[in-house]
């Protein structure tokens, strides 16, 4: 067991200061500092490593993100603290399947013709530099995330793919995307739509910034059909995933989060009418991997 004594402050000694939260993450990584946990935190004697009981001073900021509210800057600070483990998270997701759903994205796409295509929520950039392989520098990429961190790691993957001139990275929200109206022929949005606050306005914010004649494409979980299937993958997201994110050292809180966001998110059939409310027409969609995702289709 760890045994961390608390500092000899008169502040810190009072008591009243603290307030008590429990974590599911093991003592070590908090002696060992997090980066998504923000204040000084003060281990009490004889702890059970996998249920920390954690004292933090009033005022400081703990990751913990309702999923329902979805903060947009406690999401933000959520996902720049995984981002070291961002990609694994989105392969322990989606059973390791996303590489092909995402080419099935950029294949969507190609059903009109692109010259410029905006990646929302991009993350690390998977999309987009999928997105500028399936167009062959044909067509040029904008990828957006509100997450520094994770731009970051993106425009090192582009340039390890020679592919740092055809995609142009850059912070932004997506409820207030910083480009002109009508800019893009394609909007493309890869399991972010879950974790925007006001989804209704950042999807009229994506109408605002395609062209008329222009595509939507939004891959993104959703529930499993068949019942069974249904437990048991719900069972595998919200506790094998979490279990799994403490062996490789990330965030337990945010794999639950993400879990949390899937159960919780709008079946594809009220997508679609969420979808058409924002001005978009001819919204199709299309259930892959037994229903695990679903990638719908809309045009300006």
């Amino acid at each position: 067991m760890f045994e961390v004594q608390k500092e000899d402050s008169p502040e810190i000694n009072d008591e009243r200061v603290f307030r008590k939260i429990y974590l599911e993450d093991t003592a070590l990584s908090l002696i060992l500092g997090r980066n998504d946990l923000r204040g000084k935190f003060f281990l009490r004697k004889n702890l059970n490593p996998l249920k920390c009981c954690v004292y933090q001073i009033e005022g400081c900021e703990l990751h913990i993100v309702d999923h329902k509210k979805r903060d947009a800057k406690k999401v933000e600070r959520m996902f720049s603290g995984i981002a070291s483990r961002y990609d694994l998270l989105n392969h322990l997701l989606s059973l390791g399947l996303d590489i092909g759903w995402r080419k099935r994205v950029a294949k969507e796409t190609g059903k009109i013709g692109c010259r410029r295509i905006l990646d929302v929520c991009t993350g690390t950039g998977d999309t987009a530099i999928e997105l500028c392989r399936f167009w062959s520098g044909k067509a040029q990429v904008d990828a957006v995330d509100f997450s520094r961190e994770l731009i970051e790691i993106g425009r090192k993957k582009a340039k390890k793919a020679n592919m740092d001139e055809r995609v142009t990275f850059r912070e932004g929200n997506a409820e207030r995307l910083p480009y002109r109206d009508g800019q893009f022929d394609a909007l493309t949005i890869t399991f972010g739509l879950r974790n925007i606050s006001d989804r209704p306005k950042a999807l009229k914010e994506f109408c605002r910034v395609t062209r008329a004649g222009g595509c939507f494409i939004c891959l993104e979980f959703s529930q499993p059909t068949n019942r069974f299937f249904k437990g048991l993958y719900s069972f595998y997201l919200m506790k094998l995933v979490p279990l799994v994110s403490r062996v490789v050292g990330s965030d337990p809180a945010a794999y639950k989060y993400l879990g949390n966001t899937i159960q919780d998110f709008p079946s594809p059939f009220e997508l679609i009418r969420l979808i058409e409310s924002a001005g978009w027409k001819e919204v199709t969609h299309q259930r892959l991997a037994g229903g695990i995702v679903a990638i719908h289709r809309a045009v300006k």
